[in-house]
């Protein structure tokens, strides 16, 4: 006589610090809602603070089906510093104090039904992961560079598979560290191309013709190359009645837009803060502009191809190249270098460059990053 067993569901903890407005959140959001589209597993999210962000506390309140768990939640002593140094470093203090307490007294049993953990950003639960049974992987978003800089393989022995998000990223980590070359894999970001389109339908956009850059205001996104750069575009190109618009939010924020009240162009200059729906905004502007010092794979490039939008990004180690299929997919140029963007914003302008070559050859590649093929590849690595 058979007798037919079901297979044991999953259970799979997603672990991410915190939920700002960003392309790793964006990211996370879409992979758990692909993961869900399966129906064979069980998702619970694990925080360090409780998700204050409206747009991502109401997905998760219409996704009930996911369980939180925020393991430090005094919301005072959450993962946002303030930024007058002294009262910095006390509440600094005071929160690690909390976080230490608490996590002395974390039972190694409280996740006992996980099987898969899934350390989400940077090897950032490295020390939380130490008490808990089950599987481990953690993803890298940020660039290889930080990875050695910070010292982060020292975690590397804890951990089943580290996942890179360009293949030459993975490729030269394995060659650099062969001990775990079985450990290191490649996916990409996923993205849902049919929803991103629907959104940018949807969507806010500006009225007229701009140039956008869809971003966190942080130094590390080097907004101030993209104002200099629009500046020196906008006189060279004898000021034509064209804006550069700014969507997003950051610590940067006030320092950028007092820099752009010194430019001749700032009336043409516009910050409309962070959005909910950036599609819009991008499906109607003549380019979309990355200006990162480094990138692990930079969502927003994928998101702005997926409306039909130009790209153009700086060559910054690991990311807009591959993104872009070394210039065929989209324009690039050399990081920190307002006079090189300049000079391609005169490209996209003056459609020099065949842009709409360029465009084509972006969505006719898509498929790299497509969600339901990137979620088959998670979930391999999972079983």
């Amino acid at each position: 006589m058979w007798v037919l067993h079901k297979m044991k569901r999953k259970t799979i903890a997603i672990c991410l610090r915190d939920m700002q407005v960003g392309g790793v959140e964006s990211v996370v959001i879409q992979t758990i809602a692909a993961l869900l589209a399966r129906g064979d597993v069980d998702i619970r999210v694990i925080t360090y603070t409780n998700i204050s962000v409206p747009q991502y506390r109401d997905w998760f309140a219409a996704h009930p089906d996911v369980k939180l768990t925020a393991l430090y939640p005094c919301r005072f002593l959450g993962t946002q510093m303030p930024h007058f140094f002294l009262w910095r470093i006390i509440k600094h203090v005071a929160r690690d104090i909390y976080r230490f307490g608490k996590y002395m007294m974390m039972s190694s049993h409280r996740f006992d039904d996980v099987d898969v953990f899934i350390d989400y950003y940077n090897f950032s639960f490295a020390r939380e992961l130490k008490k808990f049974r089950g599987k481990k992987i953690t993803w890298w978003h940020s660039s290889i560079d930080a990875l050695y800089a910070g010292g982060r393989m020292r975690y590397m022995p804890m951990y089943d598979k580290l996942v890179m998000l360009t293949r030459d990223a993975a490729t030269e980590l394995r060659t650099k560290y062969p001990e775990y070359s079985d450990k290191i894999i490649q996916i990409y970001n996923p993205i849902d191309i049919a929803r991103a389109r629907k959104l940018a339908v949807a969507g806010k956009y500006m009225r007229g013709d701009y140039f956008v850059c869809v971003a966190r205001m942080t130094r590390e996104k080097d907004i101030e190359t993209v104002l200099r750069g629009f500046d020196m575009f906008w006189q060279n190109a004898g000021r034509p009645n064209i804006k550069m618009v700014f969507v997003g939010d950051g610590d940067m924020r006030g320092e950028y837009e007092q820099i752009a009240r010194t430019l001749p162009a700032q009336r043409h200059i516009e910050f409309v803060g962070a959005a909910g729906n950036p599609f819009g905004y991008m499906s109607h502007a003549r380019a979309n502009i990355l200006s990162s010092y480094s990138e692990g794979l930079p969502t927003v490039l994928i998101e702005a191809a997926a409306t039909n939008t130009l790209n153009i990004a700086s060559d910054c180690r690991n990311g807009p190249r591959e993104i872009l299929m070394d210039g065929r997919a989209g324009l690039l140029f050399a990081p920190g270098d307002a006079t090189d963007l300049a000079l391609r914003m005169m490209d996209a302008w003056t459609r020099r460059a065949d842009t709409e070559k360029m465009i084509a050859v972006a969505t006719e590649n898509l498929s790299r990053f497509d969600a339901t093929k990137i979620t088959e590849q998670i979930m391999k690595v999972i079983k």
